[in-house]
């Protein structure tokens, strides 16, 4: 081995030895690796907190100047300013059925889409479609035979499920959809007795007719409230929709118990519940036999707004019941609007059917005024008051010496709108009804409406905040 080979062996020898102690110097000072690890980590810790708290009070001075966020809740969809239509059986028919068959899924899709796209260029933003309203069902149902506005007969099957289709539509359009029932209006006698014995309606016409579902002096049947029996037909109906579908609440309206002018006939209405069921000492005359009808529809209202939050908390729950505050609370109606509106568990929000203009001849049925009442009644900071408003009146008009102001002005809407917009108490509307406004067919706007929808369009597309 050469003299020259020899010394670069040796230096190569000695950096050998040199550089594990250099890698492993930290250990030579008596500090393990893992105290130095966190060390590391508090102080990584220690300037990322100083981060935070910077981009913190940057998050907060970007709060400030953003826009106004609308969403309420995000799953399921609800919006903080209810711009809401309600979309109404009667006048649906058309969308639902065409030759006397249920319309073909393709067809009605693009209807749905129509609808949506509608309601979403103009400025709303929540629907209430009514999906029961005589105790039938506007969707394949377990606890109610299906509509003939939709399939031929009660005994018929559904070709495809038109409410999954009208939910999966209005969230591609990020619309609010609400599942509007009716508590208790059912079917005619001839109707009825076409109701097949699977469903419960069906079961009692035959075997509790005049006790669980009554006739009432229209001819109708209506389920009798004071059952728990009936009031498990109408949660069990809720729960479905609230299970199965893609929706943002239940809604109900203002169909409670019914208006029967004799006195006697009244009585009658609901005698043997009454006899069965009433455990106190009160005179049974019409004044004390209406506390207990409040008190009936009180119960079924507290269990659905129950079983609806326990199912999902952000789900809304919500009642429209007419906009005279007396035939609710004292008159035949039996519905316990003051109750609903100053107590927690009843309701979400609450939006009366003010439908009349700010001239009517009543005082208290005057837009302004009637609203006010209502707002002055909710003090549960827990309900929203949304004010229905009467569309459907600016559509060909009659001369009336009551409410002259929808014959004689085409600005009623937009005053309503100003006023709900700049009412302190109200957080929405809901308009009555989407049929009045466009063509639920061909989705056209109504031209009956045409020169108040040109006053009222313009408000209706902007965003309220609150």
């Amino acid at each position: 081995m050469t003299t020259k080979f020899k010394a670069i062996l040796a230096l190569i020898l000695a950096l050998c030895m040199i550089l594990p102690v250099a890698a492993c110097g930290e250990e030579s000072d008596g500090v393990s690796s893992s105290d130095d690890a966190t060390g590391a980590m508090a102080e990584s810790t220690d300037s990322t907190e100083e981060a935070a708290s910077e981009d913190s009070s940057s998050e907060e001075s970007k709060e400030e100047s953003m826009e106004y966020d609308p969403v309420l809740t995000a799953d399921p969809l609800n919006y903080k300013y209810m711009k809401g239509t309600w979309l109404y059986q009667y006048t649906n028919e058309g969308l639902f059925k065409t030759g006397g068959k249920q319309r073909p899924e393709a067809d009605y899709r693009k209807k749905v889409e129509k609808i949506c796209e509608n309601l979403q260029r103009d400025g709303y933003n929540t629907i209430f479609l009514q999906v029961r309203g005589h105790g039938d069902s506007f969707y394949p149902s377990e606890v109610s035979p299906p509509t003939t506005y939709v399939v031929d007969s009660y005994t018929d099957t559904f070709d495809y499920d038109p409410l999954k289709i009208f939910c999966e539509v209005a969230k591609e359009y990020k619309l609010s959809l609400h599942a509007w029932i009716n508590p208790y209006r059912l079917l005619t006698a001839g109707q009825m007795a076409n109701v097949p014995e699977t469903y419960r309606i069906g079961k009692w016409y035959r075997e509790k007719n005049g006790d669980y579902v009554v006739q009432g002096p229209d001819g109708r049947y209506y389920c009798n409230p004071a059952y728990d029996e009936v009031q498990q037909l109408v949660i069990d109906g809720v729960m479905e929709l609230c299970q199965n579908y893609d929706i943002a609440g239940i809604h109900m309206d203002d169909y409670f118990y019914i208006s029967i002018e004799d006195e006697a006939e009244d009585l009658a209405f609901d005698q043997k519940a009454y006899d069965l069921l009433y455990d106190g000492l009160a005179e049974d005359n019409l004044e004390n036999r209406k506390a207990w009808r409040r008190q009936n529809v009180n119960t079924l209202v507290q269990k659905l707004f129950a079983k609806v939050h326990e199912y999902n908390p952000d789900m809304l729950f919500g009642i429209s019941p007419g906009g005279n505050i007396d035939n609710n609370q004292t008159g035949y109606l039996c519905a316990d609007v003051k109750t609903w509106c100053s107590t927690p568990g009843y309701v979400d929000y609450i939006a009366p059917q003010v439908y009349w203009s700010f001239s009517h001849s009543w005082n208290k049925a005057r837009f302004n005024i009637c609203t006010n009442n209502w707002a002055n009644m909710v003090t549960c900071e827990d309900v929203r008051l949304i004010v229905g408003i009467g569309l459907y009146r600016a559509v060909e008009p009659t001369q009336s010496s009551s409410d002259p102001d929808w014959f004689k002005r085409k600005d009623n809407i937009k005053r309503m709108l100003n006023f709900v917009y700049n009412h302190e108490g109200a957080t929405g509307f809901i308009m009555f009804s989407y049929e009045s406004m466009y063509n639920v067919v061909t989705g056209a706007y109504n031209p009956a409406i045409s020169t108040e929808q040109g006053k009222f369009l313009p408000l209706l597309k902007q965003e309220p905040q609150i």
